[in-house]
């Protein structure tokens, strides 16, 4: 008889025989197919640095709050992407960039203001906007153009 680990079997002991069991393996789900634009962050700066980071502030003009076609705030400027937020009439944004009948925007959050965005000043290069405020896209039509 075999013996592990350099130690006897006793001659009276019953030979282990069991088939191990292979542990249960477990799979997870595939993730759900997403056939939208990829996400794009808002670029600031795109004017030069001569200009504000984002040099067109608009208000969210009115709309039927009740109705279903409001002024999401998208992932990418394209409709079919994942909407984050919508914007109420009236709101202050700044406007970065444009494309595809979007805007790029960035706007405060709550407990913030237009200052704390950090988009009224100048910009030394273009970048994406990372914080502190929200950003995203929204379509042109819901914007009406204050300054810039």
């Amino acid at each position: 008889m075999l013996a592990a680990c350099s130690q006897p079997q006793e001659d009276n002991a019953p030979a282990d025989t069991a088939p191990v069991a292979a542990p249960a393996e477990t799979v997870a789900p595939a993730p759900a197919a997403y056939d939208g634009p990829i996400p794009k962050p808002i670029r600031i700066g795109g004017d030069g640095p001569d200009f504000d980071a984002c040099s067109t502030f608009a208000e969210v003009a009115e709309y039927d709050a009740e109705g279903e076609d409001k002024p999401y705030v998208h992932d990418a400027p394209s409709t079919s992407t994942k909407s984050r937020d919508i914007l109420a009439a009236g709101q202050g944004v700044q406007i970065c960039t444009s494309e595809n009948g979007m805007s790029g925007i960035v706007y405060p959050g709550e407990d913030q203001t237009a200052a704390d965005c950090g988009t009224a000043g100048p910009a030394a290069t273009e970048e994406n906007y990372t914080g502190p405020c929200r950003s995203g896209w929204v379509e042109k039509r819901f914007l009406e153009t204050i300054a810039g």
